[in-house]
């Protein structure tokens, strides 16, 4: 016997076993489309960055090696998010990402300049 024909037996025989709440989904999907040896989604977790980093981990290495001890979970929530979004190539996180480091690249004002800016009545 094939090894297609064992797969199709194998479909049949676990199509037999479902609930009819199960065989009613599969009947939408239609059976042709149904693959009961799909391999499962990796989790969010698991999912790795260029540098063989989880999310979790380089989140928690960033939060590790801040110079305040204390951040709020709101902080600590959008630092996993930017996480998240630079691992999966949201063009949103990676254009704060991208702005960020040219914000960084400017010159700052002087000391001078704000003086200049200031409103003063004489």
């Amino acid at each position: 016997m094939s090894e297609i024909d064992e797969q199709q037996e194998q479909k049949r025989a676990i199509y037999e076993s479902l609930s009819p709440r199960a065989k009613t989904y599969v009947a939408k999907v239609g059976y042709d489309k149904w693959d009961p040896f799909q391999k499962p989604n990796d989790p969010l977790d698991l999912r790795k960055h260029t540098t063989d980093k989880t999310a979790r981990a380089m989140a928690m290495g960033f939060l590790q090696q801040r110079k305040e001890e204390h951040y709020s979970n709101i902080y600590a929530k959008a630092v996993m998010d930017m996480c998240m979004g630079l691992m999966d190539n949201d063009e949103r996180y990676l254009a704060m990402y991208e702005f960020c480091r040219w914000y960084q690249e400017q010159p700052q004002p002087h000391e001078e300049v704000l003086e200049q800016r200031t409103f003063r009545r004489d």
